[in-house]
């Protein structure tokens, strides 16, 4: 990847300078489609340089050019933390007409230390809708205003001490990229200690949350990942075409479990990867993944389901009619037994068909989810499968939702849109909203948005991708419940 990207605390106009020529370098390299290149010399970056460490203040943002799309930029940002130290970040590039990056015009509203260290910024909008403002999110865990953990730009005021006594400072949070650009599944590890997925590469990797490694396996994959699921032998990976792979330990490769039936369709893996059905045209497989050798047993499809999930226990398949009718589906038998009907309740025509809904851990309640045309807004509900009130979520007009997921005790909610990226917390007793957060990305995010919770309960995942080949896609760990109360303060 030719784009530059590099920070420096404390420079001195020699490395500035330095920084800033290899950035244009990089930023023509980038250039691969327009005969447009830049000629600055050395003397050029001198004076740059100059301009960001005397006469820029304590923090601000200055570029090599006003060039629009497709012409070479070198970019200076720079903010000084409360002991003085100015942190600078140089970026070499060229904008792409097909790129998502934010406009000058939103980049200069956001706050200064976003520049620098914008995976360490965390957007908040309340539920009244009074704007969106921002905080910090260290690595540790710790959120809240910049004032308030003494923030130094890369670290909090605590984790900044620690580091200054020769320590280290714990990690597990922030943001981890380097995804496949459409990446559709992501998961934790059984132990909740790293991020398991599909690679820019098309290959599986598996990151540690807590210094960023990776490992990443030599073979890519054929299809698109469906679902990962942590079993007692390892990470199970599903995907569309109805292959299996185990990867064992994080340093070998993915080991086939079942090779591809060349049948697409849905597929619903149980939480503890012990089975798997993929519901396809006039025909359904499962597999049972505790078999010493797995095989796929073949019977009639049930009709009429447009999602399905399996409880975390892996013994019942719930799935999701069109018409919002939840029913626990005998899929050897080609049978479905309803539990429970008018999940979407009486609501008019002009509604898309539902295609995602979740489960509690307990297996006890579904948050289901449907969209409307006219009006443009998305219907999201609690729903208890053994009776009781059904509970609508005041979602706003203009919170979108695709994912769905539960907390681990049940007790909350989490929608996550595409577009812009916010994520909603809910208490599903009263449906009423709790806040929204978002990751302050530089790129616009589409597409992707699951969101995950760790085994243990203690950190909620959320993904983001900008399509784009290069970037990928990058997903968001923040501490739970820090981030609800950070959501609602």
């Amino acid at each position: 990847m030719s784009i530059f990207d590099k920070r420096l605390i404390d420079p001195d106009e020699g490395a500035l300078a330095g920084a800033l020529g290899r950035a244009m370098r990089a930023a023509n390299r980038d250039n691969r489609y327009q005969d447009n290149r830049m000629s600055r010399d050395s003397a050029f970056w001198g004076r740059f340089s100059q301009d960001v460490l005397r006469s820029g203040g304590p923090a601000g943002r200055r570029r090599s050019c006003k060039g629009g799309r497709a012409v070479p930029e070198v970019i200076a940002c720079w903010w000084t933390d409360p002991a003085g130290r100015k942190h600078v970040r140089v970026i070499g590039r060229t904008r792409s007409r097909y790129s998502r990056t934010r406009s000058e015009t939103q980049l200069r509203v956001l706050p200064p230390w976003w520049h620098v260290y914008p995976e360490a910024v965390l957007g908040v909008r309340g539920a009244r809708d009074d704007g969106e403002r921002y905080v910090a999110a260290c690595r540790c865990g710790a959120i809240g205003t910049p004032e308030s953990l003494g923030w130094m730009g890369d670290t909090c005021g605590p984790c900044f001490d620690q580091l200054s006594d020769g320590g280290r400072p714990a990690g597990g949070f922030g943001q981890f990229a380097g995804w496949s650009a459409n990446l559709t599944r992501f998961g934790f590890t059984t132990d909740g200690r790293g991020l398991l997925g599909q690679g820019l590469s098309g290959a599986f990797r598996t990151v540690s949350r807590a210094d960023g490694s990776e490992v990443t396996g030599r073979k890519r994959l054929s299809n698109h990942i469906s679902a990962i699921a942590s079993g007692m032998g390892g990470p199970v990976v599903a995907l569309h075409d109805g292959g299996i792979y185990r990867w064992d330990d994080g340093t070998a490769d993915l080991e086939h479990v079942l090779r591809s039936r060349q049948v697409w369709g849905r597929v619903a893996l149980a939480p503890n990867a012990t089975r798997l059905t993929l519901v396809a045209y006039q025909q359904a497989l499962t597999a049972d993944l505790t078999a010493d050798r797995p095989q796929y047993e073949r019977s009639p499809a049930v009709e009429g389901v447009s999602s399905l999930r399996y409880t975390p226990d892996g013994k019942r398949l719930i799935g999701l009619t069109f018409t919002g009718e939840l029913r626990e589906l005998d899929v050897a038998r080609g049978k479905a037994v309803p539990i429970r009907a008018g999940a979407f309740g009486d609501q008019p025509g002009g509604y898309a068909p539902s295609t995602e809904f979740a489960l509690t851990a307990d297996g006890s309640a579904a948050l289901v989810r449907r969209q409307s045309y006219n009006p443009h807004r998305v219907l999201v509900r609690h729903v208890p499968l053994a009776g009781g009130p059904v509970v609508e979520l005041k979602v706003p007009d203009w919170h979108q939702p695709t994912a769905l997921a539960y907390s681990i005790d049940g007790a909350h909610a989490v929608t996550a849109e595409t577009e812009s990226g916010w994520v909603g917390f809910w208490d599903v007793s009263n449906g009423k909203s709790l806040g929204f957060v978002r990751a302050v990305l530089e790129d616009h995010a589409w597409r992707g948005g699951q969101a995950e919770f760790a085994p243990d309960g203690s950190a909620v995942a959320v993904s983001y991708s900008t399509g784009h080949p290069d970037h990928g896609s990058t997903v968001a760990v923040w501490p739970w419940p820090h981030v609800l109360r950070a959501a609602g303060a």
